[in-house]
């Protein structure tokens, strides 16, 4: 009667004890779900925002900010003197390290293109203007910029002259005005293909699947660790989700599948077009969920082990009187 009543007693406490270590998992791992999805997308949300300062820093303020510096030297030249012209460009590049710069006048189409050669010297820069086969008022940058009067960066675009012809490149414009009047546009070329290093420095463990790219004006991505996508040519899950999303708002969250993986996404508009991304898969959210939830079991059944053998001392000590008393019956 004794071990019935013992066992009856282990019984109803240990299953009491799992019932509530079972409440406590559960509670933990919808708890920790939350707080782990709330950390991961602020993580994610993070890198976002360092890698839009860091382009816009590049594309939209030092851009604008340069080319209006020189467009205010130029303008107070005369248009023949080349060589002061080329001047001007030149010590710009010297500068900042622009691969090219170039000014279009509008009355004539003449150029003045000058790619930036380091071994070059000031003294053999040509007094000449340049002929580069085409006439670049036909240049969707410049009518863009003629016709708003102000500076734009433009979409990527493989170059059809200079130095750097063949090459993806950027163009930020800025229009020259003289007395009121629009003589032309200023131009420089940038480089786009060394954003995917300044991400790099964002990379986190929590995340090894997260993606950074860019997306330029017509929302093809130009800036992407996969060279593939960047090369392709047809519109990928990513872009058309994007672009989707854009229409909502300039700024937000998306989702798509790419390669039969959910993906999650923040996305955030350039006053100039482009749009920056952080992406990465579901994956790498529930993996660190179900870890996490891995490691709540595991300390719980631990747990739910040391407890039952105490129980089952405790137990034995509780009914060891009724032994004593069976015994003396």
């Amino acid at each position: 009667m004794t071990k019935t009543l013992g066992g009856k007693i282990l019984a109803c406490v240990v299953a009491i004890f799992v019932v509530v270590i079972g409440v406590i998992v559960t509670y933990n791992y919808i708890s920790s779900s939350s707080q782990i999805s709330t950390l991961f997308r602020s993580i994610q949300k993070g890198i976002l925002d360092a890698s839009y300062t860091t382009i816009d820093i590049t594309m939209n303020v030092e851009a604008k900010q340069h080319l209006n510096a020189v467009a205010e030297q130029i303008v107070a030249l005369d248009k023949n003197d080349v060589v002061a012209q080329r001047r001007v460009l030149m010590t710009a590049e010297e500068l900042i390290k622009y691969p090219s710069m170039y000014i279009v006048y509008e009355n004539d189409g003449k150029v003045i293109l000058q790619d930036y050669h380091p071994e070059v010297g000031i003294e053999n820069l040509s007094s000449n203007f340049d002929n580069v086969g085409l006439d670049l008022r036909d240049r969707f940058w410049y009518k863009e910029t003629k016709e708003k009067k102000q500076g734009i960066v433009s979409s990527t675009y493989i170059s059809s002259a200079g130095n750097y012809k063949g090459q993806r490149l950027a163009t930020a414009t800025y229009p020259l005005i003289k007395n009121g009047e629009f003589i032309g546009v200023i131009g420089m070329d940038l480089f786009v293909g060394g954003f995917q290093k300044r991400f790099e420095n964002f990379e986190r463990e929590e995340l090894p699947n997260l993606d950074v790219y860019i997306t330029d004006t017509s929302g093809k991505i130009f800036s992407h660790k996969d060279p593939a996508i960047v090369e392709s040519t047809t519109e990928t899950e990513a872009e058309k989700a994007l672009k989707e999303a854009l229409k909502k708002a300039p700024e937000g969250e998306f989702y798509y599948n790419h390669n039969n993986e959910d993906r999650v996404g923040f996305y955030k508009q350039f006053p100039f077009g482009w749009t920056i991304v952080s992406v990465t898969t579901q994956s790498d959210y529930t993996n660190a969920i179900n870890k996490q939830f891995f490691i709540s079991t595991a300390i719980a059944l631990v747990l739910l082990v040391v407890g039952a053998m105490f129980l089952v001392v405790f137990v034995k000590k509780l009914v060891a009187p009724l032994n004593s008393i069976q015994s003396g019956l």
